[in-house]
Order: C-alpha cells, then sequence, then structure tokens
C-alpha cells in the first residue's frame, strides 16, 4: 500500500512538472525565485497567446503614463480648446497706500519654463524683459501664482524619500527647470578635507549642512563591507529649509552631480524671476512669496487672457503650453513631473484641476474600453504612489482600445521603440525584436513593468503587458529575464 502511495505521489510530482510552461520556467530561473509574474498576450483581436496571472493586480510603476497620456488623446479637443488659456503670463498687483505695485507670475501648468542660461524657448527672462520694457522702475513683491491648479504638490502613496528626488519633485501649475536643482559634490583638497558642496548658478534653494570627509575607498582594513562610499547621503526633508549632506568622498573622484527636487516651485519661480528683475534695473521694495489654492477654493477665471478686461491684461506673457510636446516626452523619457500636470489639465477640462478629476477621466476611457472596474486603481498619473494597482488583462484592454480609435497611431508613436529611443533605446539590440516593439517601461523599487505592442516574427502585432513585483533585492532588475521572454513569444508567434 505505501509503495502504491509513493508511485501515485511521484506520478502527481511528474504531472505538475510537466505543467509548468516553457515560459514559466524562462520567468523563474533560481535567481528570481520570489518574483510574483503577471503576464498577458494576445493578437489584436483578443486571442490570448500566452498569460500568467492576468486577472491578477500588479504594481504598475511608469505603466500608469500609459492611462495618463492615452486620457489626454481621448479628450484631446478639450485640452485644444483650453490651449489658450495655458500661458504663463505676469500681471500688476495694486499695493495699498503709496508703496509700488506688486508683480503676479502666472503659472498656467506649463512645465517648460526655465530661466537657464541656454534657454530658447519659455524663457523667464523673456518674461523679465518684456516687464523691464514697460518702465515700470519699482515693484513691491513678486508673487508666483499658481493657483490654476489645487495646492496638491505630492501624490497619496509617494514614498518619503522619493519626495526630494527630482523625479518624486513637487507638482505646481507653475514649474521652473523642471522643479529641480542640481547640487555638485567634489572631493576636498587634502585627505580628511571637508568635500565641496555646492548649488550650481542660481539653484541656492536650501541651505547646505556640509558634514562629508574626503576619504579613500577602502578604510585601512580593506573590508569592503565597510566600504565608506556606502554611507554617503544627500538629505532633504520636506518644508524644511536645508539639505544635509554626509559621509566620505573618494578623493580621486571627480565632481557629481546630483538633482534634488523643490518643495515649492512657484516660490523658486518667484524668486528667480525677482533676481531677473533686478537684474535689469528694477527695485524691488519686499520679498518673493506663493500664492497656493487648498483644494476646496475657487480658481481662478477659466478664460483666455485675450477676454481680460483691459486693466488686467498681462504686462507679458509667454507662448501658450503646447501639450503635445509634453506627451512625447512624458512616454519617451517617463517624466514624472510632466505627467502629473497633464493629469490636472484633465482634471480642468470641467473641474477645478484636482488630481482625483483627471482620474475620473481615466476611469471614463476604461469603461468605454471594457476593463473591468476591479481590475485597477489609481491614486496618481506619474506611477510614483506605490497604493497603484492594475491587471495585465487592463493594460491589454487600453492598448487594443486604443489601437481601435481615430487617436490611436499618434498615441502610439508617442511611446518607446526598442532598440531606438526613450527609456528602451538600449534594450532588444540585436534581437528580433529591435525596431519592432514599442512600449512603456515601469520601474520602482522591486518592480520592473512593460506593455505595449511587439511585431512578432509571423508578421502579425501583438498586444502584450508584463509586470514583475516582489523582486528580491539582491536582484537588481527583471529586465533580462522579461526582455528575453518577449523575444521568444515573439520568435514563436
Amino acid at each position: 500500500m505505501q509503495t502504491t502511495i509513493r508511485f501515485l505521489f511521484v506520478g502527481l510530482c511528474l504531472v505538475l512538472a510537466a505543467c509548468v510552461s516553457p515560459l514559466q520556467r524562462d520567468l523563474n530561473p533560481p535567481e528570481m525565485q520570489g518574483v510574483r509574474w503577471g503576464l498577458l498576450v494576445t493578437d489584436m483581436d483578443g486571442n490570448e497567446l500566452a498569460a500568467i496571472n492576468p486577472d491578477q493586480r500588479f504594481l504598475p510603476a511608469s505603466n500608469t503614463k500609459l492611462f495618463t497620456t492615452a486620457a489626454a488623446f481621448r479628450w484631446q479637443a478639450d485640452l485644444a480648446a483650453m490651449q489658450p488659456r495655458l500661458a504663463t503670463h505676469v500681471t500688476l498687483e495694486p499695493a495699498t497706500g503709496d508703496a509700488p505695485p506688486s508683480l503676479v507670475l502666472h503659472g498656467r501648468g506649463d512645465p517648460h519654463l526655465s530661466d537657464s542660461p541656454d534657454c530658447e524657448t519659455r524663457c523667464l527672462a523673456t518674461l523679465a524683459d518684456a516687464v523691464a520694457a514697460t518702465g515700470l522702475a519699482a515693484i513691491t513683491h513678486v508673487i508666483g501664482d499658481d493657483t490654476w491648479f489645487p495646492d496638491e504638490r505630492w501624490g497619496p502613496g509617494w514614498s518619503w524619500e522619493d519626495l526630494q528626488s527630482d523625479f518624486g519633485t513637487a507638482t505646481s501649475a507653475l514649474s521652473i527647470n523642471a522643479n529641480a536643482v542640481t547640487l555638485t559634490v567634489t572631493p576636498g583638497a587634502t585627505i580628511g578635507a571637508p568635500a565641496d558642496v555646492a548649488w550650481a548658478d542660481a539653484d541656492a534653494a536650501y541651505m547646505i549642512i556640509n558634514q562629508t570627509i574626503t576619504a579613500p575607498l577602502e578604510p585601512a582594513g580593506g573590508d569592503a563591507a565597510d566600504d565608506p562610499e556606502d554611507d554617503f547621503a544627500i538629505v532633504h526633508l520636506p518644508g524644511t529649509a536645508t539639505v544635509r549632506v554626509s559621509g566620505h568622498v573618494p578623493p580621486d573622484a571627480g565632481p557629481r552631480t546630483y538633482r534634488l527636487g523643490l518643495d515649492d516651485p512657484a516660490l523658486a519661480a518667484a524668486t528667480r524671476f525677482s533676481a531677473l528683475l533686478q537684474a535689469r534695473g528694477m527695485r524691488v521694495e519686499g520679498e518673493a512669496l506663493a500664492r497656493h489654492r487648498s483644494s476646496t477654493a475657487t480658481p481662478p477665471p477659466d478664460a483666455a487672457l485675450t477676454s481680460l478686461a483691459p486693466e488686467t491684461l498681462p504686462l507679458a506673457a509667454l507662448p501658450p503650453l503646447s501639450l503635445a510636446d509634453a506627451l512625447t516626452e512624458i512616454s519617451k523619457d517617463s517624466q514624472n513631473l510632466y505627467a502629473e500636470i497633464l493629469l490636472r489639465h484633465l482634471g480642468r477640462i470641467s473641474e477645478d484641476g484636482t488630481a482625483k478629476a483627471g482620474l475620473a477621466r481615466v476611469e471614463v476611457l476604461l469603461a468605454e474600453a471594457g476593463a473591468a472596474p476591479n481590475g485597477y486603481d489609481f491614486f496618481d498619473g506619474s506611477g510614483l504612489s506605490v497604493y497603484n494597482r492594475v491587471s495585465p488583462r487592463t493594460i491589454v484592454a487600453l492598448l487594443r482600445h486604443a489601437a481601435t480609435q481615430d487617436w490611436g497611431a499618434a498615441w502610439r508613436e508617442t511611446l518607446p521603440i526598442g532598440g531606438v529611443d526613450g527609456s528602451l533605446r538600449h534594450r532588444f539590440r540585436g534581437t528580433l525584436l529591435e525596431g519592432k516593439i514599442v512600449a512603456k517601461t515601469g520601474t520602482l523599487k522591486g518592480t520592473n513593468a512593460l506593455s505595449g505592442y511587439m511585431t512578432a516574427a509571423s508578421g502579425q502585432t501583438l498586444v502584450f503587458s508584463i509586470i514583475a513585483n516582489d523582486r528580491p533585492l539582491a536582484v537588481p532588475s527583471a529586465v533580462l529575464v522579461m526582455d528575453a521572454a518577449l523575444v521568444r513569444i515573439a520568435e514563436r508567434n
């Protein structure tokens, strides 16, 4: 009896092993043990060609941007109608008594505003030149006004350590230099001296607390586990006025640059605008200030600048924002700030510009695509939120739906091309899919994702979504395994 049971058990194990598909084995080499995979591949008609956990919900990372940008294309006519109102501009605000007026710099959700020396378009200096040309001699304050959107600088579920980074910077209707500043760290002149830590150009956003030391890569004991380079850290807590730079800096290292996010982009824009005005001879008697709007307050008038009353016409204005420029950057380069701004523009179509109002547009789009309501939850437009969840089936539903829409081809052109450009420029080179896969990447700690379209060996177009969650921290990326699996699927179809 025991022998019979033993044979039955062995036979069952062999059957179960045979049921593990080659694809599952491809995705689960020893170093990937513990990774939770989601995959769905279909043809354009929806016939399933490969599936692993297609209805489970996963953290999508920047695959979230697929939904934000698709919604923008879905409502492109409404956004185009809103475009004349999206010009960064300057107005005068009367002061009390005998004080000179204040200047108000109004942001309308243009992420390209810049004061860099090599700026060619949408330059803050252009506005400063125009204001100076009016002959205005003195002003009280310079006010950065970002009330076009409510004051929702960071999304629900954004990790606190991301908030100080350029990719986790605050969202604002008044942006400057992509709401990031550059910090340069250079080794000190001698061993034991502090490193030189400085802001680039006019980037003095926060006071620097320098606790660095110039030291060799390895300590006297030579123990790599105690490598002093590992203790290098840059910490800025949102809402504080300091950035703390600490740890060891190798003496043979060259200057290194770090991009940090801004807590209050509107204030930073006002500060830089004030400096430009003073450089042109204007007297600023007050200070740079920021003006925000709570999510419960009434948004500013929804009118084109040309329709304003004469006394409120701007002293200066830049050309209105072209959302088409931002859409390609969002998809190709996975630009988080631009995605969050776009979500709020969607929210301004008929409401007050909240992220929630923008996400309501995404939900309408997914209903039109036939996606199941329990197949997704979104909390932001960029994918930084660790609360976001979506199933591969939901992503494929969006991709297939987009392919049937008159805007689908233009949307598809914004996606990175394997081995060619954007975040896929270094992937799929030398494979069947080089130049034949267009897809959105996604990366967070423990997460890799890729979803889009690929041309199989047969010439047919396949729609796919593949997501890896819960990747062990010892494994730097699931990308190589993921890409190899997609190539094999394309070869077999």
